[in-house]
């Protein structure tokens, strides 16, 4: 029960972090004015690979996805792996507490799907920034 309950945690954190950056890109305008600043480009002085990503967030959460489009090639595939977690999260956190099906399975599925997704979502990402 106590892997159930930190299994269970995990989701409820990844869930919340979903939903405040979500919250985050409402917030600020696609125009600019995001307060956090690139690590990448602060360290290296160079432009991020994912230049322009926060304000491609902040023109999805608006519905302007032509405009998401332009401000960062990366950021419809990146929003909607997020989303798909979203909503992944949500249905293992109720999975496990309600107790349908075995935790074990859970997980490995759990496992599975999210590495799936995330080299569907993020491979092109991962292989531009490896110098492919």
């Amino acid at each position: 029960m106590r892997d159930a309950r930190g299994y269970q945690t995990v989701n409820l954190v990844f869930i919340i972090l979903i939903l405040l950056l979500f919250f985050y890109s409402a917030l600020y305008s696609p125009a600019g004015g995001h307060p956090v600043p690139s690590l990448y480009t602060l360290l290296s002085g160079k432009p991020s690979p994912t230049a322009g990503l926060s304000r491609s967030f902040s023109a999805i959460v608006r519905g302007d996805l032509s405009l998401a489009g332009r401000l960062s090639p990366y950021g419809i595939p990146l929003f909607l792996f997020l989303l798909i977690q979203l909503g992944m999260r949500v249905t293992v956190f109720l999975l496990i507490r309600k107790s349908i099906f075995p935790q074990r399975k859970i997980l490995k599925t759990d496992i599975i799907l999210s590495a799936g997704l995330f080299l569907l979502c993020y491979g092109r990402l991962v292989y531009g920034m490896l110098g492919g």
